[in-house]
């Protein structure tokens, strides 16, 4: 999924894979099935600020915070369960 996100007004574009969006659409209690990719924009956008140094390290900087929201047991299970 392609998102761009504004980080202190300026424009980053990501790319991050399917699952790993829908697993922070879950984190957030987000509808299974929308199209969630303005609200996962804006909360990237929001949480990945301030803008610190280059788009390289703000990507990096958004990349770790994925892994913070997602890197739960319980949040996967919930995830696969939802699908079945």
């Amino acid at each position: 999924m392609k998102l761009e996100l504004f980080i202190d007004s300026r424009p980053l574009d990501i790319e991050i894979d399917d699952v790993v969006a829908a697993l922070l659409a879950v984190r957030l209690d987000l509808p299974a099935g929308a199209d969630n990719q303005d609200a996962l924009a804006r909360y990237l956008s929001e949480k990945g600020a301030p803008w610190t140094l280059d788009e390289e390290h703000m990507r990096r900087r958004i990349l770790r915070r994925l892994i913070l929201d997602i890197a739960d047991p319980a949040l996967v299970i919930r995830h696969l369960m939802a699908e079945e």
